[in-house]
């Protein structure tokens, strides 16, 4: 199993870190892939690739909540470190738009976002891109820019059948992860309807935990979880779900 997103970076591993990377391992992900959301999560993911460098991939990007007055310096920085290694990193993320906690700086994080995008083309990386309460102006950027050279997963996921179908018409893909898990979700009625074709795992730990585990600290072991919910709900078997996503995975982010 492939976990596509996880910020296992987070201050919430630092007392276990060796831990819960062991128990994924344990359970069968042996891939974690995660995404930079600032400065200070750059270090922080450079120094666990370091320690485990068969099982930890690096994206490199700008969250979009973290889109604040020094963006475009922030960005500078990062173009500099896209155009001296750009094989560092398997993804540009974690991207996107969140009119969630800030509905002020959208223009701002429309720039920030587009600049990330032309990062993708120049790069011929996909983007990992967040989506909260702003699927009207990222859907209109993504069919502005909709290009053969442009691909990526919309992490995790809560669309409707009609945003999901639109997405994959694109060439892009679906993260899912433990908010499939929830009773009020809709996602195993989008997955019910679109299948397993173009979709990713991921856990977005330490966030999300899938039930059982909901309201805890999330971690990528528990992509077990998400997996053995959707073989049941769906009538898949667990090892179909983990072969589909995993080549999923491997193809998007050409690992």
């Amino acid at each position: 199993m492939i976990d596509t997103h996880t910020h296992l970076d987070s201050s919430k591993f630092s007392d276990d870190i060796d831990e819960v990377i062991n128990r994924a391992l344990s359970v069968g992900v042996t891939s974690m892939y995660l995404p930079n959301v600032d400065d200070e999560s750059l270090a922080r993911m450079n120094s666990l690739q370091e320690r485990y460098p068969n099982h930890i991939e690096l994206m490199l990007g700008l969250h979009p909540c973290d889109v604040k007055g020094d963006w475009k310096k922030i960005l500078d920085r990062y173009d500099k470190l896209w155009e001296e290694n750009p094989t560092a990193f398997i993804a540009v993320g974690e991207v996107g738009l969140d009119l969630y906690w800030d509905k002020t700086n959208i223009d701002e994080q429309i720039q920030a976002l587009n600049h990330q995008l032309d990062w993708c083309v120049k790069y011929a990386k996909p983007f990992s891109m967040h989506v909260r309460d702003a699927w009207e102006p990222t859907l209109k950027i993504l069919r502005e820019r909709n290009c053969p050279e442009l691909n990526g997963v919309l992490h995790c996921f809560t669309g409707s059948i009609e945003i999901a179908r639109e997405i994959i018409d694109m060439g892009h893909y679906l993260g899912i992860g433990g908010v499939a898990t929830f009773k009020n979700s809709n996602v195993v009625n989008v997955l019910s309807d679109i299948g397993f074709d173009r979709i990713v795992l991921e856990t977005d730990s330490p966030y999300l935990a899938p039930v059982p585990h909901r309201g805890k600290r999330n971690e990528s072991s528990y992509l077990q979880n998400i997996t053995m919910f959707l073989s049941d709900k769906l009538g898949y078997s667990e090892e179909y779900i983990d072969e589909v996503t995993s080549d999923n995975a491997k193809l998007i982010f050409q690992r």
